[in-house]
């Protein structure tokens, strides 16, 4: 039987998922992302969202809950879920001018 192809939404998540394990494997075989992959991620998939060095620390550091200096994929999911409500509340701030 051949594989239904993804709904829009379930692309969408295949998507997160992809990109947060393309950019986790850049220095070694792993699941989470160094400082250095965090920025390069954020500043070449998130330009719009995160705009500054400056807060790329900040944002580093608020995610990394256990402070290993890495954002595992629970963290990253919580920098999505962030970045959606932000999209969400200008959308409704938009709706309602």
């Amino acid at each position: 039987m051949a594989e239904e192809p993804l709904t829009e939404l379930e692309a969408a998540i295949d998507m997160v998922i992809n990109t947060f394990f393309s950019f986790a494997r850049k220095e070694v075989w792993k699941d989470s992302l160094s400082v250095s992959e965090f920025k390069d991620l954020a500043t070449q998939q998130l330009p719009h969202l995160l705009k500054d060095a400056g807060s790329l620390d900040d944002k580093m550091k608020s995610l990394d809950v256990n402070q290993d200096a890495e954002v595992e994929f629970n963290e990253y999911w919580k920098l999505i879920g962030e970045l959606a409500r932000e999209i969400q509340g200008k959308i409704l701030e938009t709706q309602r001018k």
